[in-house]
């Protein structure tokens, strides 16, 4: 009871100060409150009552009584407790409507931008705010004490909804009438905008107003339309206050706000309660079955409130299990208008934001995110290589495809701006899409009607059982299989004359697809196989001869067939990956002239008389190189732009003539400005790796020089099995300045290499992995970092993973390093014994991984708080904890 009343004081004191969230109702906060004091009293006469048997010398048949009232009075206690603790927390919580309130109050603050995906609960928001500012017996309050005294804060509280199609002149016009002034509707007048303007704000500036703007899509010019721009005020001024808003994060930016806040769907319990409360507790309790089934409609949401809404209000009047289960197998295969009344027009409001895409092309790229499954985390870089492939990024108009990739990101920004893709778990790296966003975009490519299935995903075993299941397809124009755990094709599609996008990657189970499998897609022009085990490429596939995107990467094939060499419209051959691969048949690479990005990347290809023939239009080239010979062919590849490069297992690096060369290599202009991606892998006599300027001479010793190495593109350097190699060094350049956009760097197998010192102030470096280099024995050098005490280190570093480090002691001494840190994997039992965080590291989410052993041996610094979890690793089988620093 002491433990109840402590929180019910809690409570009492913020209804007392009246600082509760929007939204709360006062009445029944009040109604426990006095349940507290009520069950309190009946604790009191309790305690009074056994205390007073005892004094007396009651029987036995008196405490036993008592001791029953203490049980159940204790239930109802723990109860109430559980209640109160519930209501402390939501207090604790501040809402949105919170923050606007507070910032209403804050001097500082004049205008604020609310923005989020459609659907998601603005224009309630606001709505709340306008309540909340409204007359006591005008408005709609939960507190009237409080709406009594916010509406005096304000002379004018305005409304007005913005559309696309706003003018000046209409905002002028609720603007006016909100006043009560006169106003005109003469649109095509600049004057009468003009003297309408200056009435408003000569009428504002000398009063409080707050002006509310529902659905911006576009910058409001406040000074033409007469509303004087709120900013800092000084304490006397009279209030200005906007409150906008938007599904398009760029019109918080041209609205100059001062404070933004972005709606994100309901957590899951919130969600939970607003679709209870759409359906009816009648319609819950019809049927046993129906509660559970509800959840699973409510999971399918995903927390968007639209959706709770407009789907409970749907299903407020279905009474059987059986109409519930029909629903959330439509929710699944994305026919969610037939769940829906005919009057609803759920998608019709989502699909705003797609008709404001800046173009069609970026139109064009939303529509394809939508063939990746469900929930599913997209890499960015396969999403924008998608739509290069279908020709919405011509890489042909760009100096390399690193510039084409800039602007995928920008696409991305821009869809993610509008609140149709959001980030994934790795923020930096995925997206994902609203399972309601992604049924919306199929709806938009099926033009609308359920029936006419354009844009097609399946997933899970059930698919492609028999011929029929491929009927689907015959009208579609994308088809995706991504992840779908499809075994074979049941025999050859039916003929669809339209498909142009077939997306099979991923389906680590097929292992044949039939010689009469391409026979049916006459107008495909993007066909991706990527991760596919086939070993055989029937040569059917020349029956394709619209293919412009043909993706074979880490598929088991041994050799391509001859008539690959039919598909004269391809632009993009990806053979990533390709270890198996014995043989491209001569004649193949170069009949395909429009070919403007080859990938084999860590697949053996050296026919450079072909190479050399294709060079000129090749916007990209990753490629793999294993003797000097084929260095020295490269480096005369005058025109090619090199996208990535592995060099692997070149021998005899010791001849100065060869060192050399490499380095004219690596710092000639076509090799150097746009290298993406570079991995040195088993150059087993490679002892020392030097960066050096000016020099004009090799180095001894196996000393591999680089005269002049600035790579100014490159985001990834991998370097494996340098068995001989002691140390990286850096003479008369700093290495940040050699790598200055590096951000991936992997180091394995390099056995006496002692430390990676160089790296410690490459200003963009996210991703540190350090694996079987068992001399090393930190990553940091003491002297390095006594020079670089004063600067900030590793300033962006967010992962750091190190396995089978047996001799590693120290990652640094420094405590004041990893500004950015989230991760630090640690595996294979390593010496490491202390880790360089304290109390003064910064606050951010930091996770640590290890093995059980491995944390029974460590200490963390002092002055840390840490908590420690115990999980299972998804795919391995051994147990883990992980540390998590807040």
């Amino acid at each position: 009871m002491r433990q109840l009343v402590a929180i019910r004081n809690a409570v009492n004191n913020r209804v007392s100060s009246q600082d509760l969230p929007g939204g709360t109702c006062l009445e029944q906060v009040r109604q426990l409150l006095n349940s507290v004091t009520s069950i309190e009293e009946e604790v009191t006469r309790l305690v009074e009552d056994y205390e007073q048997s005892g004094c007396l010398g009651g029987c036995s048949i008196n405490f036993w009584y008592t001791g029953r009232r203490a049980g159940r009075m204790l239930t109802r206690v723990n109860a109430l407790r559980e209640q109160m603790n519930k209501l402390e927390a939501f207090l604790k919580r501040e809402s949105n409507l919170d923050k606007i309130l507070r910032y209403l109050n804050d001097d500082h603050v004049g205008i604020i931008g609310i923005w989020g995906m459609g659907g998601v609960g603005k224009t309630t928001l606001l709505k709340g705010i306008n309540n909340d500012f409204l007359p006591v017996e005008g408005g709609i309050s939960n507190n009237s004490v409080l709406s009594g005294q916010r509406s005096a804060i304000f002379d004018h509280v305005i409304w007005a909804t913005v559309s696309k199609e706003c003018t000046v002149n209409k905002l002028q016009q609720i603007i006016a009438s909100s006043l009560g002034m006169p106003s005109s509707d003469n649109e095509h007048e600049e004057a009468t905008e003009r003297v309408q303007a200056a009435a408003i704000s000569n009428h504002l500036k000398c009063r409080n107003f707050l002006l509310l703007l529902d659905d911006l899509w576009d910058k409001v010019d406040l000074e033409a339309v007469g509303v004087p721009i709120p900013s800092r005020r000084p304490t006397g001024q009279n209030k200005h206050k906007v409150v906008f808003t938007t599904r398009m994060e760029q019109v918080c930016h041209s609205m100059k706000d001062d404070r933004r806040i972005k709606m994100n769907c309901l957590e899951p319990k919130d969600a939970e309660n607003l679709f209870r409360e759409m359906v009816r507790q009648d319609t819950l309790e019809s049927d046993p079955r129906i509660l559970r089934l509800a959840m699973q409609v409510v999971e399918e949401c995903r927390g968007l409130p639209l959706a709770l809404t407009v789907i409970g209000k749907a299903m407020s009047t279905r009474n059987t299990p059986n109409e519930w289960q029909d629903a959330i197998t439509r929710l699944r295969t994305s026919k969610l208008p037939e769940i829906l009344e005919k009057d609803e027009d759920m998608f019709p409001r989502l699909k705003l934001s797609y008709d404001y895409l800046p173009d069609d092309d970026i139109r064009k790229c939303f529509l394809l995110c939508a063939l990746w499954p469900e929930d599913f985390s997209v890499r960015k870089s396969d999403l924008i290589e998608c739509w290069m492939g279908h020709g919405l990024i011509d890489v042909g108009g760009f100096n390399d495809i690193n510039e084409a990739y800039d602007r995928g990101h920008a696409i991305i920004g821009k869809l993610k701006s509008a609140c149709l893709l959001e980030p994934g778990e790795d923020e930096d790296h995925v997206v994902k899409m609203h399972g309601i966003i992604g049924d919306m975009a199929r709806w938009i490519a099926s033009d609308g009607d359920e029936n006419n299935q354009k844009l097609i995903v399946q997933s899970g075993a059930t698919f492609c059982r028999s011929p029929e299941d491929m009927n689907v397809w015959a009208t579609a124009k994308q088809v995706s299989l991504i992840r779908s755990e499809i075994r074979e094709f049941p025999g050859a599609p039916p003929k669809c004359p339209n498909l142009v996008t077939l997306m099979l990657h991923w389906n680590r189970s097929l292992k044949l697809i039939r010689s009469n499998f391409f026979v049916s897609f006459p107008a495909l022009t993007y066909l991706n196989l990527f991760s596919v085990p086939i070993a055989w490429l029937p040569p059917e596939i020349s029956e394709a001869k619209n293919l412009q995107y043909l993706n074979l990467s880490f598929t088991d094939l041994t050799c391509l067939p001859k008539k690959l060499r039919n598909l004269t419209k391809l632009k993009f051959l990806l053979l990533r990956g390709l270890r198996r691969l014995t043989n491209i048949p001569p004649g193949v690479i170069p009949n395909l002239s429009m070919l403007e990005v080859l990938d084999v990347f860590h697949t053996r290809y050296e026919d450079w008389v072909e190479l050399e023939a294709l060079t000129k239009g090749l916007k990209a080239l990753g490629i793999t190189v294993e003797t000097v010979e084929a260095i020295e062919r490269l480096s005369q590849l005058h025109h090619v732009m090199m996208w990535r490069l592995l060099m692997r297992k070149l021998p005899d690096l010791r001849q100065p003539d060869h060192q050399l060369l490499l380095s004219n290599f690596l710092s000639s202009h076509n090799m150097s400005s746009s290298l993406q991606q570079v991995e040195i892998e088993d150059c087993e006599t490679l002892e020392e790796l030097m960066m050096e300027k000016g020099s004009e001479t090799a180095g001894h010793g196996g000393d591999l020089v680089n005269r002049n190495w600035c790579l100014p593109k490159l985001e990834s350097l991998v370097l494996g099995g340098l068995k001989e190699l002691k140390k990286i060094t850096w003479r008369g350049l700093h290495p940040w300045t050699y790598f200055p956009t590096l951000s991936i760097l992997r180091i394995y197998r390099c056995h006496k290499l002692k430390n990676v010192t160089w790296v410690l102030k490459l200003e963009y470096l996210e991703e540190l992995e350090l694996y079987d280099c068992v001399e090393m024995e930190r990553l940091i050098d003491d002297a390095d970092e006594a020079d670089a005490a004063t600067d900030l280190a590793f300033p962006s570093l967010k992962r750091i993973q190190l396995r089978n480090l047996p001799n590693l002691t120290v990652i640094c001494r420094s405590q004041s390093t990893f500004p950015s840190l989230e991760l630090l994997y640690v595996s294979n039992r390593p010496a490491l014994r202390s880790l360089p965080f304290d109390s003064e590291t910064p606050k951010t989410k930091l996770r640590i991984e290890g093995e059980p052993d491995w944390w029974r041996s460590w200490k963390p610094g002092t002055g840390i708080r840490i908590q420690i979890r115990i999980g299972r690793y998804l795919n391995k089988n051994r147990n883990s904890m992980y540390l998590v620093r807040d």
